[in-house]
This record gives C-alpha cells, structure tokens and sequence, in this order.
C-alpha cells in the first residue's frame, strides 16, 4: 500500500536545466522525508525534463517520491500547471515552489508541524530571503502590516483583511501559501489563467475563503532574483507588451469580479468591491504611462480594438485614455516637486 505523504511540493517547470539542479537539492536535505515532489513541465524546449529524472535515484533511495508530469501544450502561465499539481497531488498540504529557487533545509518540517500544531487551513510567511547573484542572501518583506514575532492567527473579520490587502499588508505570492489540500479543493481555489499576477488573485481568494490563516515570523522560502527570468524578459515590440499587459488587466478584473460575486459580504458591502477592483486596476495600469509615451495616441484606438469587441472598442479607448492621461500628470507633477 502506497503511503499518503504528509506535504505535496508543487514545481512548475519551464526550461530550468540550469537552475533545477539545486532546487531539487533542497529538497533532498530537507530534515523531514514525510512529503512528495510534483514537478509539472509545461512543454520545455531544453533538457529540463531529463535533468529532474536524473534525480529519480536520489529521491527514491531517500524514500520520496518524485513525479513528473509532462504536459502535452505549453500553458504559458505558471498556474496552469499549479492547478494541475493540487489535483494531483496526495500530501494533506501544499507547498509551491518555483523551478528556479531555494528552501530552506527546516521549511517543510517547520510549516507542517505548525499546520498540524494550529490546524491552520493556511500558514503565511510574512518574510523570505532573497539571493542576488547566487552570493547575497538578504531578508525581505514585501507587506506593510507588522511583523508577527510568534505564530498569529489573522483576523476573522473580512472587512479588516481586506483592508489590510488593499494597504498592502500581507505577501500575495502563492510560495508564502503552505495551504491544507482540502480546503484549497472544497473551495475550489484555482490559479486564473493569466501570464502575470494570477499569484494576487489566488492569495485573495484565501484570504476571503480561509476561516483559520496563521501568520508565523518564520523564514524558509529563498526567492533567487534574476534578470534572465521570464518576468524580466523585454519585449520585441511596444505592441506586444501592450496586449499582455491589457490581457492581464482585463482577465484579471473578471477574475476578482468571479470571486466577489461567490462571497455574500461583497454583495453586501459593494464599496470594497469597487476598492479591490480599484486597486487592482492601479497595481496593472501602473505599466502603461510610459509605453503610451512611445506610441502615436492613433495606436492606441487599434491596439484596444485588438483586445476588445468592436462594439465598446470606442468607449474603453476613451476611458482608457482618460486614466492614462491622468496617470502621466499626476507623474510629471511629481517629478516637478522633487525636483
């Protein structure tokens, strides 16, 4: 009889020969076995695949399990390919991990026994440690709330979590979820198909759905910061930066609307949902002033039309263009003050 692991560690993978190595490295020196690795490939064109069953060995003599699935088409998105490891998956939580960093050696004994100890349907990490360069290691935080210095359990009241969201009080990267299986599965809590930020969508929809989110001071996730990354890479053309960016912000916005119109506290109070919709709208806007600046205003009616049905095209160009130029004022005014 097969044993059921107590954690599933999600990997999507997309060309990480390079980088894979080592992160399947901490893994194996973990100082708890009791977990399974799930390192979902999503179409990589190097030798991604066969780097990872070369490590098939190694984890079976460490009495881990290491699965690999390939997918048939390139997602594009990196939460596709979470979605498809939570189903999966056997463990009673889920750690996710990206293909290009780092655990710490107690990070999964650390955060299931926490898990376990306050039956938490979440365990937050508030802080990580980032490496630059493979040399400098560095504490981080990317959140505004105060740091807990023992393990808290976030407050029940969604109005206060949203609150705190909107100020920028909790990490939404998906790494800093450690989450219990069930809970992801009975809420039916997926990854959005969007090629960025779907992590800010998926930790919103924790935060309005989770009863029991423990927030702890503990540091065990190594994010490594690179320029080669996929989100770092430049674009060939204004245009096609332009599309991406307005996919992501149109999808995005009907993500955060599915969610809201499940949960009754937000047909109850429309005013955070207009304030998620809101923020949302300026953290993905936040791109677009200076890729306007390099394109005839005439460009921007055809790159929208693109995008939208022919029908509202107009309206959303002059809305959108409304807001840009707003957005270009505010920037030149302040760049006026200081100097």
């Amino acid at each position: 009889m097969q044993r059921i692991p107590l954690v599933s560690v999600i990997i999507p993978m997309y060309n990480a020969a390079k980088f894979i190595p080592q992160t399947l490295k901490t893994l194996l020196c973990q100082t708890m076995t009791d977990f399974e690795v799930i390192i979902v490939d999503d179409c990589s064109t190097d030798n991604s695949v066969e780097v990872v069953e070369s490590f098939s060995k190694k984890f079976s003599e460490a009495g881990i399990s290491l699965h690999i699935i390939e997918l048939p088409k390139n997602t594009a998105t990196p939460g596709t390919p979470r979605n498809i490891g939570v189903q999966f998956a056997c463990g009673k939580y889920i750690a996710f991990l990206d293909s290009d960093d780092l655990l710490t050696e107690t990070a999964l004994e650390e955060l299931s026994t926490l898990a376990e100890n306050f039956q938490a349907d979440v365990v937050h990490t508030d802080t990580f440690f980032m490496l630059y360069d493979d040399k400098d290691l560095v504490v981080c935080k990317r959140q505004t709330l105060p740091l807990p210095t023992t393990p808290t359990f976030e407050t029940t009241d969604i109005a206060q979590r949203i609150f705190n969201w909107i100020k920028r009080g909790y990490n939404w990267e998906s790494v800093t979820m450690f989450c219990k299986r069930k809970f992801l599965i009975g809420n039916q809590i997926k990854f959005p198909k969007l090629e960025n930020h779907e992590d800010m969508i998926f930790s919103f929809a924790i935060l309005c759905l989770a009863e029991k989110i423990l927030r702890v001071p503990n540091v065990t996730y190594i994010y490594r910061q690179r320029e080669d990354s996929v989100s770092h890479k430049p674009f060939a053309a204004v245009e096609d930066c332009f599309h991406k960016w307005l996919r992501v912000l149109n999808d995005g916005l009907n993500e955060f609307a599915k969610i809201m119109a499940s949960i009754k506290f937000f047909t109850e109070n429309p005013d955070y949902r207009y304030a998620v919709q809101n923020f949302y709208f300026k953290e993905i806007s936040v791109v677009f002033p200076p890729i306007y600046a390099e394109m005839p205003e005439l460009a921007h009616q055809d790159f929208i039309k693109k995008e939208f049905h022919p029908d509202n095209a107009e309206l959303i160009v002059q809305l959108f263009n409304k807001v840009n130029l707003q957005r270009i004022l505010i920037s030149r005014l302040q760049q006026q003050i200081k100097e």
